[in-house]
């Protein structure tokens, strides 16, 4: 059976991305293939490929549909009121706790979410770009405030982001983490911002300015 006609392309995409999404957490992606996928949806393989050319590219797609979820969450939490650092803090906590809640919890998962980052790097590197904005755009708006001491808030991003990397990760935060984390990222991140803050005339040494 194909999919009924009163289905946009675009509606028809998403509910294959559910089907699929669904298979890949209950059973695993290595176990899954497009004929389950289709039969869940009670159409036929050959319609799953008018819209996907392979499972790879049904995986990139549910990578970028999950990676689209949390920017979509870390920019609310990012334009929230209140001051650049402690936005910047809560960004930190929200983005591990989020990785932790929806890529980590299941094996299955784990191992979507790896084939995901090893065969869609791409997607990766985009998210990877987004997070370093959306840190050195705070961390602008910190040295503006004069919280943070002066600096190159593009060059310090990209520094926060790998002092953030542990926490970020689903395969770091699947092996090492404890079910207090978000307790100590709340401390890493309190630690990580205290690095930015500025005493009067303070500026920031960077990687290679000799200072």
């Amino acid at each position: 059976m194909s999919i009924k006609p009163r289905y946009e392309p675009d509606e028809a995409r998403e509910l294959i991305l559910d089907a699929a999404e669904s298979l890949f957490r209950r059973i695993g992606y290595s176990k899954t293939t497009v004929a389950d996928i289709a039969a869940s949806l009670s159409m036929s393989a050959a319609n799953v490929y008018r819209f996907f050319p392979s499972k790879g590219a049904i995986n990139d797609a549910l990578c970028r549909r999950m990676l689209g979820a949390l920017h979509v969450l870390a920019e609310s939490v990012a334009a929230q009121p209140g001051k650049p650092s402690r936005r910047l803090e809560e960004l930190i906590v929200a983005v591990h706790t989020h990785n932790k809640a929806r890529l980590t919890h299941q094996q299955t998962v784990h191992e979507m979410v790896a084939v995901a980052m090893e065969e869609n790097w791409q997607a990766i590197e985009e998210h990877i770009e987004f997070m370093k904005a959306l840190f050195a755009r705070l961390i602008g708006e910190g040295m503006e405030a004069g919280e943070f001491a002066a600096g190159e808030p593009g060059i310090l991003a990209d520094l926060l982001g790998l002092g953030c990397c542990g926490v970020f990760h689903p395969a770091m935060i699947a092996d090492c983490s404890e079910e207090d984390s978000e307790v100590k990222v709340r401390g890493l991140a309190r630690l990580l911002v205290r690095g930015l803050r500025a005493n009067s005339g303070d500026v920031i040494p960077l990687p290679g300015s000799g200072g």
